[in-house]
């Protein structure tokens, strides 16, 4: 498992959008739109009402870098994958930990921060020097005993530290942090009165409530075409809640003939190389989305029909290839959320 996400697309375009009349929407008030770039990506928001929460927007997703960011060597994640184990966890960190014990226990272990030395070894990490020449399967081995939320960290609740089992422990939180962070946004702005808003970063999303048009926010998923093809949509989402896609097409390598995607399988200890190629999952909260649609395309098709069966309260729309064409599986819940579904 690792971070591997694509990048929702806002429906009307953001031409429409950026038009702030009134008119049309449900509390006859003002929408503001803030944009920029945080945790190595863009965010979009939009937002009823007309006040200013640019420095707050700003603080929070700093506040959650300083704790969570792999690429700030000052921040407590990386301290802790150097060998600070005695610090202390921040309000952001523990609740990351908190989240993904349960959604690792939520997805049988398909959904695993502690894969971090594995994504390393296959050069997946934010030091990337692609997928080795060849396996070294001892070292392979080696690895894969310091994988296993449960097996190899232990929180210690007294002392509000997170404490390694095994030695070479390693922690990646990049598969649900930036879904945590739109709901931290969220969670903001509900507190402060607002019941209509669009958060979006690094293409994890939650919507509620209605948009400057007065309609449920629309979101589409993306076809799985290569970063060189036009693109183009697959469906359309009316959302209320948390929505993330995960997908193998874009970010991959090949080697012999064989394509490989930047996320690994737990139970393995190999990237991915079956024909589940997109999985775009919605939940209550961005991370919950976030992190199950990763689980979900680390566990390929059947196994992820399997699950969104067992857990109706998730809507999923899977993408994969058979014999060369492309095929969609939609349970239930995405079904009723479904706006618009396109041609194959």
């Amino acid at each position: 498992m690792i971070t591997n996400k694509l990048r929702l697309i806002l429906i009307p375009s953001l031409a429409l959008v950026f038009a702030l009349s009134s008119c049309g929407n449900p509390a006859d008030k003002p929408y503001s739109i803030y944009q920029g770039y945080a945790q190595g990506t863009t965010f979009h928001i939009e937002l009823d009402g007309d006040g200013d929460y640019s420095t707050a927007i700003d603080s929070m997703l700093r506040d959650i870098d300083k704790e969570l960011s792999l690429w700030d060597s000052a921040s407590w994640i990386s301290s802790w994958n150097s060998g600070n184990t005695s610090a202390e966890m921040g309000f952001h960190a523990r609740r990351c930990w908190e989240l993904s014990t349960h959604m690792h226990a939520l997805s049988n272990g398909y959904f695993d921060p502690s894969l971090a030395p594995l994504i390393q070894f296959w050069g997946f990490g934010h030091a990337s020097k692609g997928l080795p020449e060849q396996v070294d399967t001892p070292m392979l081995n080696q690895i894969r005993q310091r994988i296993g939320l449960n097996q190899v960290l232990k929180y210690d609740s007294v002392q509000g530290r997170l404490l390694p089992k095994t030695a070479g422990a390693r922690l990646d939180f990049n598969a649900i942090a930036q879904g945590y962070s739109v709901d931290v946004l969220a969670d903001f702005f509900e507190q402060k009165g607002h019941t209509n808003y669009m958060i979006e970063i690094g293409g994890e999303v939650r919507c509620r409530g209605k948009s400057p048009q007065g309609k449920f926010w629309k979101i589409g998923i993306d076809k799985p075409v290569s970063a060189s093809e036009t693109r183009a949509l697959q469906a359309i989402v009316n959302l209320e809640g948390g929505l993330a896609t995960s997908g193998s097409y874009r970010k991959h390598y090949e080697k012999d003939g064989r394509r490989y995607a930047h996320v690994i399988n737990p139970k393995t200890g190999f990237p991915v190389s079956h024909q589940l190629v997109s999985v775009t999952v919605s939940a209550p909260t961005a991370a919950e989305a976030d992190a199950l649609a990763t689980a979900l395309l680390a566990m390929g098709t059947q196994p992820a029909i399997a699950f969104a069966q067992a857990q109706p309260n998730f809507g999923v729309f899977l993408i994969y290839d058979e014999q060369g064409r492309w095929q969609t599986w939609v349970s239930e819940k995405m079904k009723a959320q479904l706006s618009e579904r396109l041609n194959n």
